[in-house]
């Protein structure tokens, strides 16, 4: 047995107090009576009684100095030696995405039910009872590490705030593994969320799920996205998707408004779990503003209002000026003329000057080369098919097969270029980085190049291994996509790529580029402060909006979604039920109460008989 609290000794020095209390005699009143007749027999009966009451005040004395020493051990905290020589470590993972903004029918957030749980096993910390907080938002982190004392914890706890972000506890519950697989004692984890326990077959310690959310119905925006008609530039096509996570029909309205400006509503109606894919075809394009916000909100008043929101961008058209030097290519040029975001002229080999290419925003060369072409000391961006400046690695290529596409990689996003047929490409290695520049290869044939694209300080490279003419990829819808796919990104047009981006996604801010803070999902006003202080690096939103993005003098904004099913769908699943809360105690001495608590609840239960004993006059 060992005390965690030792100072509670000096209250001893009340024992002293209560024996002299008991020691005190009282003085007796003399009173004057006019017989002593009707004393004689107390006196008798008195006499008869000393004893008896000597172990009445001792009976008295003795329960008092009992209920003393019990109080006093309580205070000391006794714990079990094995509890002491090991301790007990607990991990607080802590729910923040999305959903946890559900407002319950009590009128309280599931997040804020979710902090009271969290205070309550903080106020648990002290001595050997050391706990740790994680927070779970589109990733897991450590909010506080671990420690015994209350304070830090209670501080980490108030400063958690709900993000908008959805993600799962898989990576949160392996953390809360790894940082009790380093410690002794007791161990467990305890999960403060809004669903059901996750099934952990791999687990190693205990864990504790606290449920604070109940089956509530809830409309949700899912999808929202917009879209160039080519036929039409002045125009764009809205994409939306509203989903009804509900028991029963719901009825709303979806408002369209661009820059603060309502230029839709449309009524929509809704059985129960339907999902509804919307489609707004005239959606006029602006040739020129300030913002290019596109919003769309739900006039629904459910438990999540979060998702009755959506952003997107609708940046006016930009037309890309480029310069073809070919020989001919009909492939080409038909492509060129009738994109409508491509001004193109024609040149042939013969009449292409290097002054020409800073008139331009992307240079093809096809099938051709300038000599010379040094690419350090060359001015623009330039795509090069089959002839490329880069070193050969061996002979030439006969039918390769597309093995590798780098879908994240602009120029291949969303690009199928299985069964492609190539009769012929040349063999080319991918340079090492040198001089500034950084180089990948998003299109392979095992391990030769197909494409390589080559970066340095706003200048840009692609160089396709092959001919087009020598394939059957003009014929395919492959080949628009990865042309344009590549004027853009060579031209520096990030817009398609970084228009949208999911709460909680990481995103790498290349040098010149920076974001705002905060999100924006109003129009400021004039009297608004500015933007906050700009993110350089990586940008990770957890909050919907607007972010401002300057990207080497030119702004630009980025649209930020949750868009996430699991996190709007509030039902909870079928045959599961929420569990009550309860809070174990990490150092149980009986029936799950640590000894102080067992201490005190003796001492209670002689208060009560003495005073029971006081009442039938057994003690004074």
């Amino acid at each position: 047995m060992t005390w965690l609290q030792p100072w509670a000794v000096w209250a001893l020095a009340g024992v002293p107090v209560i024996l002299l209390l008991y020691f005190l005699r009282l003085k007796r009143r003399a009173v004057s009576v006019s017989t002593l007749m009707f004393w004689q027999r107390v006196m008798q009966e008195s006499s008869r009684r000393a004893l008896f009451q000597r172990l009445r005040h001792l009976l008295s004395l003795l329960l008092h100095l009992l209920i003393f020493l019990l109080l006093v051990a309580a205070l000391a905290r006794p714990v079990l030696d094995r509890f002491i020589r090991e301790g007990a470590s607990t991990v607080l993972v802590l729910d923040a995405r999305a959903r946890m903004q559900a407002v319950e029918p009590d009128g309280t957030k599931r997040f804020e039910k979710a902090l009271r749980l969290a205070r309550d096993y903080a106020r648990q910390a002290g001595g050997q009872r050391q706990f740790a907080l994680l927070t779970v938002g589109a990733k897991a982190a450590v909010a506080v590490p671990f420690t015994a004392d209350e304070k830090p914890l209670l501080q980490g706890i108030d400063r958690a705030t709900v993000t908008d972000a959805a993600g799962d506890l898989d990576g949160a519950l392996a953390l809360a593994e790894s940082l009790l697989a380093a410690r002794g004692g007791s161990r467990r984890i305890v999960v403060l969320t809004d669903r059901p326990a996750p099934s952990r077959a791999a687990g190693t310690f205990p864990m504790t799920t606290h449920a604070v959310g109940s089956p509530l119905d809830n409309l949700a925006i899912t999808r929202f996205a917009t879209r160039l008609i080519p036929a039409s530039p002045e125009t764009s096509e809205v994409l939306l998707e509203v989903q009804n996570f509900g028991r029963s029909p719901a009825q709303t309205e979806v408002e369209l408004a661009f820059d603060g400006r309502s230029i839709e509503v449309k009524p929509l109606a809704f059985s129960a779990g339907e999902r509804r894919l919307e489609i707004f075809t005239s959606v006029p394009r602006p040739a020129r503003s300030a913002r290019d916000w596109l919003t769309a909100r739900l006039s629904a008043n459910d438990a999540l209002p979060l998702d009755n929101v959506a952003f997107a961008t609708l940046p006016p058209p930009r037309a890309i000026r480029v310069l073809l030097v070919s020989k001919g290519n009909a492939f080409l040029e038909k492509f060129l003329s009738v994109d409508s975001g491509v001004k193109f002229q024609f040149v042939s080999p013969e009449a292409y000057q290097p002054s020409m290419a800073e008139k331009f925003e992307v240079v093809i060369f096809d099938d051709t080369l300038p000599a010379p072409f040094d690419l350090r000391a060359a001015n623009g961006n330039f795509l090069f098919l089959k002839a490329t400046p880069f070193p050969g690695a061996g002979s030439p290529l006969d039918q390769p097969l597309v093995t590798d596409v780098d879908a994240s990689h602009p120029t291949t996003r969303l690009v199928s270029l299985q069964n492609v047929t190539i009769l012929r490409a040349e063999s080319l290695a991918l340079p090492e980085p040198r001089d500034g520049w950084t180089f990948a290869a998003p299109l392979r044939s095992f391990e030769h190049p197909l494409l390589i694209t080559g970066e340095h300080t706003g200048r840009r490279v692609a160089a396709l291994a092959f001919d087009v003419l020598q394939s059957d990829l003009p014929l395919r819808v492959a080949f628009p996509l990865l042309m344009n796919s590549t004027l853009h990104w060579l031209a520096g047009d990030r817009t398609d790529s970084l228009a949208a981006l999911a709460c909680g996604e990481t995103l790498a801010l290349v040098e010149g580029q920076s974001v705002a803070a905060d999100p924006l999902t109003a129009p400021p006003k004039p009297r608004d402060k500015p933007q906050p202080t700009s993110i350089i690096g990586f940008f990770e939103p957890l909050r919907n909006g607007f972010y401002q993005l300057n990207d080497n003098g030119t702004t630009r904004w980025l649209a930020v979604n949750t868009f996430s099913t699991a996190e709007s769908d509030l039902r909870t699943p079928a045959g599961i039920e929420t569990p009550p809360v309860a809070i174990p105690t990490p150092f149980a001495g009986f029936r799950g109460l640590p000894l102080w608590q067992w201490l005190a609840l003796a001492a209670f239960a002689l208060i009560s008989a003495e005073w029971w004993l006081f009442h039938r006059r057994k003690t004074e």
